[in-house]
C-alpha cells in the first residue's frame, strides 16, 4: 500500500548504534568491573574461592524483595585450622604487616650465608663453612614453595621463592670445594631428601587424595624439613664445646633465623596454622640455642 505522505514531511533516520569500538570497550569494563568485586583468591584472612550470594525472593503484591545471605565456602583456611572472616584489628595486623615483613626476614635468612659461599668460591676453600644448612636448605625451600601454592598462602609462597633460588647456588658452588666425607655427606643428603620429596609428591599426585590431604602431608613433610634445617648448624656443637670457638655457627644466619621465626610464629598462631607456627617455634628455639653457643663461645 502506498502512502503520499505531506509535503515537506521526511522519513525519521533509523536509531543510531553504539560503535561497535564503544561498545566492546564497555564490555571490558563491566567484565574488570565483575571479576575485581568477586575475585577473593589471594586476599589473607578470605576463601580461596569466591565468595557467592544466594539471592531468595519474596513477591508481596507485585514487589520482589532481595536478602542477599553469605555463603562461606571451602577454604585454605580450613586446611590450616580454619579461622573467622571478622577480625580484630590486632589479628588484621598480624596477618597482614607480620608476613609482609616475614617475606624480608625469610630472604633474608635464605641469603645470609650469601656472603660466606661467595668467600668459599673466591678462596677455593670452605673453611669453617659448614655445607650441611645449605644441603638441607635446598630441598627445605622447594618443599615450603610447594606447601605455600597448595593452600594458595602469597605469604608463605613468595618468602620462599628468593630462598629456593639462593639455595641451589649454594649447593651447586660447595659441591666443587667439598672431598672426601664431607663431600660424600653432602651428596647424600641433597639426594635423599630429594628422592623422598620426589616419590612423596608422585604419591599424592596419583592417589585419590583430596586436596586437604595432599595440603596437609606437604605441610607435615615441609614442617620436618624446616625443624632439621634449623638445628642443622649445631651439627658442629660437639666441635664448639671442645675447641670453645663457636666459628662454624654463622652469626648472620643466626640472627636472620631467631628474627624469621619469631615473625611467622605469630603469623601461625594467628591464622591456626600449625604447619606454620609448630616448625617456627621450633626453630626459634633452635636459634636461641645458638645465639647462647655465640655469647658463651665468641669466634676467634
Amino acid at each position: 500500500i502506498k502512502c503520499n505522505l505531506p509535503t515537506g514531511f521526511t522519513t525519521p533516520p533509523p536509531p543510531r548504534s553504539l560503535p561497535k569500538q564503544n561498545t566492546m570497550k564497555l564490555s571490558s569494563l563491566l567484565i574488570i568491573i565483575a571479576a575485581a568485586g568477586q575475585s577473593h583468591a589471594w586476599t589473607p584472612g578470605r576463601p580461596a574461592t569466591s565468595l557467592g550470594s544466594k539471592v531468595t525472593s519474596n513477591v508481596n503484591d507485585g514487589i520482589k524483595r532481595h536478602n542477599a545471605k553469605k555463603v562461606a565456602l571451602s577454604s585454605p583456611l580450613s586446611v590450616r585450622g580454619g579461622t573467622s572472616l571478622d577480625m580484630t584489628p590486632a589479628s588484621s595486623f598480624v596477618t597482614t604487616l607480620v608476613p609482609r615483613i616475614g617475606i624480608l626476614t625469610s630472604t633474608l635468612l635464605y641469603f645470609s650465608p650469601f656472603t660466606a659461599v661467595r668467600q668459599a668460591s673466591t678462596n677455593e676453600s670452605l673453611d669453617d663453612l659448614n655445607p650441611v644448612p645449605l644441603a638441607i636448605m635446598a630441598v627445605s625451600s622447594l618443599c615450603w614453595l610447594v606447601y605455600g601454592l597448595s593452600v594458595r598462602d602469597p605469604f608463605v609462597t613468595l618468602s620462599n621463592v628468593p630462598g629456593s633460588i639462593a639455595s641451589i647456588w649454594y649447593v651447586m658452588t660447595v659441591l666443587p670445594l667439598l672431598k672426601g666425607a664431607q663431600l660424600q655427606t653432602t651428596q647424600n643428603i641433597v639426594v635423599g631428601l630429594s628422592a623422598v620429596t620426589i616419590n612423596l609428591w608422585t604419591w599424592l599426585a596419583l592417589t585419590n587424595k583430596s586436596l586437604e590431604q595432599v595440603s596437609s602431608a606437604l605441610g607435615l613433610f615441609a614442617s620436618g624439613l624446616f625443624i632439621v634445617l634449623s638445628g642443622s648448624p649445631l651439627s658442629t656443637i660437639k666441635t664448639v664445646l671442645s675447641t670453645k670457638d663457636s666459628k662454624s655457627i654463622l652469626t648472620q644466619l643466626t640472627f636472620a633465623q631467631i628474627t624469621n621465626t619469631a615473625l611467622w610464629s605469630a603469623y601461625g598462631l594467628a591464622i591456626k596454622d600449625k604447619f606454620v607456627y609448630g616448625p617456627n617455634m621450633t626453630g626459634l628455639g633452635f636459634g636461641l640455642i645458638q645465639l647462647a653457643l655465640k655469647l658463651v663461645f665468641p669466634s676467634k
